[in-house]
């Protein structure tokens, strides 16, 4: 097989400028700096300036008070836009709903307020003020600061029309307390713990409850309460809504498992989220028992809110808070952020839970590690994880695997695992699954030529074909090139995409995917520089245009392992996950020729 490869390659590279991919042209403009040199940015706008900053210092520097209040001006508050979430989304009510009482819009409560953050625009949810005894808490939803990364949190007590009565509380950077298990699991299936705390920073030497007061903490109170207040803010409406109905016990199997506080109100739309139910309400404080979300993200339609119930996990919770302990990061089911500092080697996105409720078009993840274990990382949809597999326990045979890639290249039921060794030999393991590997088939024995392959990654990349089974090899002196068809019997042909070159030694980490939406293949490239680009439609008739996700940049030269897969269920491998230089573990979900939206999966530590 090693001398039909080798004279294959030979063949290829004589083959003359017909075999000869757009990119060997690109590669041949690096004497004159094409690659290097790139169009000087165009002048900012004041706005795109904010967005800079928040981009390059915000994770750095925190959020100051003075900068929170700069930032947020009534013009802008008067633009944000709802938190997304289910709530309110087009649906039928809940079994047993009752006719809705009436809502009213007025000039709003001290005590309850938005709070408002910049992710995909300028987006708010509603908050209350908590009683603590450092009298600098804000209770809300979760669903409502999970997701997406949050920057710019700040909260505007009584805010009406864009104004600001009580001025502006900055969110304490990395104060945000969540349920453990609301991170790992999403919001649909954990939506019984659809509740966060946040600390803010003081205002003017004042803590926010000195300024406007404080709802008591109540927990374990029943569900069944005949006078219940509900306030929040409405992203229909220029001012808060309030509305007194009886709370009721829901109980929910399923999706969105758990018992929930139910209230029927009208007109609380998209942006009432994480509003308080507020039971003997005096007209400036009582108990807060609830904060609308949990089921549906707080209910599919305007005219019924839900609540997660406030047991003894909100009390664990809000004690958490009380007592200024650490909040837990996410993990999105993921190991800690050391171990993938530390140990992660190779990551393969495929379907590997054979029999598992989760739907096999959810991707999974295989890693291997430094220590030679390889994990299996189930996927729990909703762009997480939920249980971990162990597939190969440490050992010192899987410490010489130096690529790993999957594909549909045995025709099994679940995904192949083809792993590239150190000594220059190729197996594939067919059928793989959480019970283990099934089998092993060498496809190419120890040798010279493989030890040179420096990337490896499976896709459907062959014209005739919609089956994931061709690879794609990144070679140590640049070439590329594809195999496509490939099986448990070996190699059926190879093609050239690049003839070897300088341009494309500087690629330091590559994924396939569908980012431009046609259901034929990508690569995704992040290269020396930071630049990140796409690749479209790649097949055997080579490469097809390119395009520019991030230009040139520091960051994106500490992004390590970048693997893509469909981790959200929309049907398209466009979900692009990124281990980073520190540990953290990201999404970037429904990404194509732009990066997707953010999700964090694990914090670094």
């Amino acid at each position: 097989m090693r001398a039909e490869l080798e004279a294959a390659a030979a063949a290829a590279k004589t083959a003359g400028a017909a075999t000869q991919p757009m990119r060997e042209a690109l590669a041949a403009s690096i004497a004159a700096g094409a690659h290097e040199r790139r169009p000087a940015p165009a002048a900012t706008a004041p706005d795109e300036e904010w967005r800079q900053w928040l981009d390059k210092d915000y994770p750095i520097n925190g959020w100051r008070a003075e900068e929170a209040a700069r930032y947020w001006t009534p013009a802008r508050l008067a633009k944000a836009a709802p938190v997304r979430s289910a709530h309110g989304a087009e649906g039928t009510s809940a079994p047993g709903d009752r006719i809705s009482a009436g809502s009213e819009q007025f000039d709003g409560y001290p005590v309850v307020g938005q709070i408002v953050a910049t992710v995909q625009g300028d987006r708010f949810c509603s908050a209350s003020v908590v009683s603590s005894p450092g009298k600098n808490l804000l209770v809300t939803a979760a669903h409502c600061l999970t997701g997406e990364t949050h920057k710019a949190l700040a909260f505007i007590p009584q805010s009406r029309a864009g104004q600001q009565p009580f001025g502006l509380f900055a969110v304490k950077p990395g104060r945000i307390w969540f349920d453990q298990r609301y991170l790992n699991l999403g919001n649909e299936k954990a939506a019984r713990w659809d509740v966060a705390f946040l600390e803010l920073e003081s205002q003017g030497g004042r803590n926010v409850e000195d300024v406007v007061g404080g709802l008591r903490m109540s927990t374990d109170a029943g569900f069944d309460h005949p006078a219940v207040h509900l306030v929040g803010y409405p992203g229909d409406k220029p001012r808060p809504s309030r509305c007194t109905s009886a709370t009721t016990k829901f109980s929910s199997p399923g999706p969105w498992p758990g018992d929930f506080l139910k209230i029927s109100c009208d007109g609380f739309s998209p942006g009432t989220s994480g509003g308080p139910f507020i039971n003997n309400f005096n007209g400036s404080t009582g108990d807060v028992i609830g904060v609308i979300g949990g089921f549906h993200d707080g209910g599919p339609n305007d005219n019924e809110s839900y609540s997660s119930y406030f047991g003894a996990d909100a009390r664990t919770l809000y004690d958490t808070a009380v007592n200024g302990s650490a909040p837990s990061p996410p993990t999105g089911g993921l190991p800690p952020s050391w171990m993938w500092r530390q140990h992660e080697r190779g990551i393969a996105p495929g379907n590997f839970a054979a029999g598992s409720k989760i739907d096999s078009k959810f991707s999974d993840l295989v890693v291997r590690w430094e220590d030679g274990e390889v994990s299996l990382h189930h996927a729990a949809g909703d762009a997480r994880f939920d249980t971990e597999y162990t597939l190969a326990a440490p050992n010192d045979l899987w410490k010489n695997a130096t690529s790993i890639a999957a594909g549909k290249f045995a025709g099994r039921t679940t995904d192949d695992l083809l792993v590239r060794w150190a000594d220059g030999e190729l197996t594939l393991y067919p059928g793989v699954d959480q019970s283990g590997f099934h089998g092993e088939i060498q496809l190419m024995p120890p040798n010279d030529l493989w030890k040179n392959a420096v990337s490896i990654v499976g896709g459907r990349f062959s014209v005739a074909d919609t089956r994931r089974n061709d690879l794609i090899v990144r070679w140590v002196d640049g070439e590329l090139t594809l195999y496509p068809d490939l099986d448990q019997t070996g190699f059926h042909g190879e093609k050239q995409l690049a003839a070897p070159n300088e341009l494309w030694k500087n690629t330091r980490a590559i994924t396939s995917g569908d980012f431009t939406g046609n259901d034929a293949w990508d690569l995704m490239v992040r290269w020396v520089d930071g630049e990140v680009t796409v690749c479209p439609d790649i097949d055997d008739a080579g490469f097809h245009g390119e395009h520019r996700v991030q230009p040139p940049n520091t960051l994106w030269t500490n992004a390590i392992t970048l693997a893509a897969g469909n981790y959200d269920g929309n049907g398209h491998p466009d979900d692009l996950l990124v281990r980073w230089i520190d540990g953290e573990v990201n999404m970037y979900v429904d990404s194509g020729t732009q990066l997707g939206r953010e999700r964090i999966l694990v914090v670094p530590k």
